[in-house]
């Protein structure tokens, strides 16, 4: 019985909702649809659109400095530009990312007296302003060794351009040979 109710009161409502108005096609307000809304000007947009930058800019600061903080575990960064204090703009040169190969190095190498341990190594070639070159040795974003090198115009039958490989050479040394688009080089290590 009082699902019976409940049906003819839903049908009930239904139906005065639906013939309760009958002016459903009727535009007789659209002359007021616009009231209480102001014109703005130019200067007030630019305004609000500087604010709204303003907000953006503070807003990515923010979380520039949140994840400087994650990454040096809450206390001062050791690099001086990675503050959380310091400007953006002085960030610029962090960005220059070099890019290296991964080499894995199977023995424990020894490079100006100290053993570069076995791992993966991402190896970087650079040459100074006298036309030395050294290929760098890194591990994460530290600087485990670095050995000089000489350039070389063999490409050791390499397929691509940008290559990094150790190769036995005696039973004392190993020839680490290296080449880019701006150079190919090798040099000999000795290894433990």
């Amino acid at each position: 019985m009082k699902k019976l109710f409940v049906f003819l009161v839903l049908i009930s409502l239904s139906l005065s909702v639906v013939y309760a108005d009958d002016d459903w096609d009727s535009f007789g307000d659209i002359d007021r649809a616009w009231d209480g809304q102001k014109s703005i000007t130019n200067q007030e947009f630019e305004q609000a659109i500087d604010t709204l930058e303003g907000k953006k800019k503070q807003k990515e600061e923010k979380k520039r400095k949140k994840m400087i903080k994650k990454v040096s575990g809450g206390g001062e960064s050791l690099h001086p530009a990675l503050s959380p204090d310091s400007e953006i703009k002085a960030l610029t040169p962090l960005k220059e990312n070099k890019d290296g190969m991964l080499l894995n190095v199977p023995v424990h190498l020894v490079i100006n007296q100290e053993e570069l341990d076995k791992g993966f190594y991402k190896v970087i070639g650079e040459k100074d302003k006298d036309n030395n070159i050294y290929l760098s040795f890194y591990q994460s974003q530290f600087l485990k060794g670095k050995v000089k090198a000489k350039e070389t115009n063999n490409d050791y039958n390499q397929e691509a351009i940008d290559f990094v490989e150790l190769v036995p050479y005696n039973d004392k040394y190993v020839k680490i040979i290296f080449g880019s688009l701006d150079f190919n080089a090798y040099a000999f290590v000795r290894y433990k």
